[in-house]
């Protein structure tokens, strides 16, 4: 079978329609964090302004909107005063490089000498030998438990809520 050129064109532009829905439609894509206006944001939680982004973190929700937090803290608290909240993803910042991270694989320090912008001491890395490494050199003298996510919602649970 010979295709006219303006069937071939008009078979073209369905297919990339078709691609266009499909890369549109919800679930297809991983979530992303949102981008945080530093300075000009708020917290989804408390109300302050979102200033420093190694402590930022937020949560994507399964509708797609983004929830933003200026500390860890209020983040956790927000989901536990909100169980009903369906979410897509948690992102954090590496404590080290700034960068966002995915908060269900990321490794937390829970110290009182982290200096957080609403004062719950967390402080989230990438790794655990990150995580160590700085749980190690920060909290010599005093204890600091190194957690991961799960660990992190119990935590905050118990000691902030």
């Amino acid at each position: 079978m010979r295709f006219s050129r303006r069937r071939f064109l008009m078979c073209a532009a369905g297919a990339a329609a078709a691609t266009v829905v499909a890369a549109c439609a919800p679930g297809s894509a991983e979530p992303q964090p949102p981008e945080i206006n530093y300075g000009f944001d708020v917290c989804d939680q408390c109300g302050m302004l979102i200033s420093e982004p190694r402590f930022a973190c937020a949560l994507v929700l399964e509708d797609g909107r983004a929830l933003k937090f200026d500390d860890l803290g209020d983040m956790v608290m927000h989901h536990l005063d909100r169980p009903n909240l369906k979410v897509a993803a948690w992102f954090v910042h590496d404590h080290f490089t700034e960068a966002w991270i995915r908060g269900e694989t990321a490794f937390y320090v829970s110290s009182a000498s982290i200096a957080s912008p609403m004062g719950h001491g967390l402080a989230a890395f990438a790794t655990r030998e990150s995580a160590d490494m700085f749980a190690k050199s920060y909290c010599a003298e005093t204890d600091c438990p190194v957690l991961g996510f799960d660990e992190l919602r119990a935590h905050v649970h118990a000691e902030l809520h």
